[in-house]
């Protein structure tokens, strides 16, 4: 596998997730950043649409301005 930026890995990801990239263009631009088969690239991109099982901030793994809150730690005697 060639080296990448795994921003630019990410930004495609988050452009097939809102729709702006197709499944192909995706795959495409995928395996020329990666170096994966097409095959591989487009399977990858497949799960990745707007209305599907896995949506951007999945993609990202957080949401624009939403970060998960502290918790709290237990305290004793309470």
């Amino acid at each position: 596998m060639a080296d990448f930026d795994a921003k630019k890995v990410t930004k495609l990801m988050e452009e097939r997730a809102t729709g702006y990239a197709s499944a192909d263009t995706a795959a495409k631009e995928l395996m020329e950043m990666t170096g994966l088969d097409y095959g591989v690239a487009k399977a990858f991109c497949s799960n990745l649409k707007r209305r599907g099982s896995a949506g951007i901030a999945e993609v990202r793994g957080y949401k624009k301005g939403v970060f998960p809150a502290k918790k709290k730690t237990p305290q004793s005697g309470d």
